[in-house]
């Protein structure tokens, strides 16, 4: 058993991978273990982790066929052994005191989430820090402050960096307990996120910015039918957050109505981005998911 398992889904990253499992490595705190998943890269990524296994004892190397970033995270939740679980993006790094400061601030708060700033870089450029102190006043005076569970599913709405994704938090393994990455969704992280801060009402955040999230700009653009199908999903990962909090009894005209102005933004964000002859397309699939 470790303090922190460390999962780090791979999938095409070999341009960043070292510097990633290095800077994992060069942690000052060292009761952890990394779980290392390449899903069927086909970049050559499948050499570095091999190499790293054959390097560190920390390293726990799995390889599998591509089968997606649900099966790739799931896999390693079902592997950990560790009271805690971080993310850590196979193409971003961790500076040397990461995750001593969230162990830190989580035996401090006795939290089950710390959710941490970042700074962040479009590939190797530089763009800004992310440090949540001008947004809870409260850290200006304390190294942590607690955040309510509709505080942080607010902020999750809202899409919010730092509680939207996985990394960038320690999370403890009882507050994962039941919560695995869906096949069915395609937007994985909108999809599980918000399930952790409903498990719980033990959430803090920090001052601190010590991951470095990378950017890498793939120049995707998005099909018409891909548009309609990321704004479809979306709503239904909205339903069933509406339908667990009302299970829950918990904020449930107020999560329904956040909801409803997130699927309003992603209805506007869709209308600018689709051809006119799809537009029709959209305004009818909005009326059958709201049937």
């Amino acid at each position: 058993m470790v303090k922190v398992s460390i999962g780090v889904p791979v999938y095409n990253a070999n341009e960043y991978l070292r510097e990633c499992l290095d800077s994992i490595l060069n942690q000052t705190f060292q009761d952890f273990e990394v779980l290392l998943v390449d899903d069927g890269s086909t970049d050559g990524s499948y050499n570095i982790c091999y190499e790293y296994d054959q390097k560190s004892d920390k390293i726990r190397y799995y390889h599998q066929n591509h089968t997606g970033i649900d099966d790739t995270r799931n896999l390693i939740l079902r592997e950990a052994d560790g009271d805690f679980i971080t993310w850590i993006e196979a193409t971003d790094s961790v500076e040397p005191d990461y995750l001593q400061n969230l162990v830190d601030i989580q035996a401090k708060s006795n939290a089950d989430i710390v959710i941490s700033g970042f700074k962040e870089y479009r590939e190797r450029e530089f763009i800004q820090s992310v440090n949540l102190k001008p947004y809870f006043e409260e850290l200006e005076d304390n190294e942590y402050t607690n955040v309510d569970r509709y505080r942080a599913l607010l902020l999750f709405l809202s899409h919010w960096t730092s509680f939207f994704y996985s990394w960038g938090k320690l999370v403890s393994m009882r507050t994962h307990l039941g919560v695995m990455y869906p096949k069915e969704f395609i937007n994985k992280d909108m999809a599980t996120t918000y399930k952790l801060y409903l498990h719980t009402n033990n959430i803090v955040v920090d001052g601190k910015e010590l991951y470095n999230h990378r950017i890498i700009d793939e120049r995707v653009t998005l099909g018409d039918r891909d548009i309609l199908a990321n704004y479809e999903d979306k709503q239904r990962v909205l339903d069933e957050m509406m339908m667990i909090t009302e299970i829950m009894n918990f904020n449930v005209a107020a999560v329904r109505d956040l909801c409803s102005q997130v699927m309003n933004n992603e209805y506007n964000a869709a209308m600018g981005k689709l051809s006119e002859s799809w537009k029709p397309k959209l305004d009818k699939l909005r009326s059958e998911l709201a049937d």
